[in-house]
């Protein structure tokens, strides 16, 4: 852990984050992102509807816990292809150390990760939307009724 902390002080912070995101599968990486950046879009949008008093702002709650699942999905199917990958490459040489799985598994891990952070960012996205929200008092009908007939 030394090291790598050593390896980020030569560098700034945005180059190691850019390292880091080549590592982990520049498509998979990029899918997430442009999930995390819709999210993010409909987390404003959200907060717009909230002021408006838009009822169409539980559908946009729907959607961003939708979002969010499908990124930490994604990190999930990402670290997967990665790992078989990865294996296929050791299982290729035959004087593989445990610091060279080491090495492979951890690159797998950075879809994951990723997916993981933006389903958090939008988990509280929703939690946040869900506290601003105004109080909605629906009506009591009863099931069977005239007319609903």
């Amino acid at each position: 852990m030394q090291i790598a902390l050593q390896e980020g002080a030569h560098r700034g912070i945005l180059e190691v984050l850019a390292a880091r995101f080549q590592e982990g599968g520049f498509f998979i990486m990029m899918l997430i992102l442009i999930v995390g950046i819709i999210g993010l879009f409909l987390l404003v949008r959200g907060i717009y509807l909230v002021r408006n008093r838009n009822p169409r702002i539980n559908k946009t709650i729907i959607i961003i816990n939708s979002l969010g699942l499908f990124a930490l999905v994604l990190g999930v199917f990402g670290q997967l292809i990665q790992l078989i990958n990865t294996l296929d490459y050791l299982s290729s040489f035959e004087g593989t150390t445990p610091r060279d799985f080491a090495d492979g598994l951890k690159t797998t891990m950075l879809p994951t990760l990723f997916g993981a952070f933006i389903f958090l960012f939008t988990r509280l996205s929703t939690i946040l939307l869900h506290w601003i929200k105004p109080f909605q008092v629906k009506e009591d009908k009863p099931v069977f009724s005239k007319e609903s007939n």
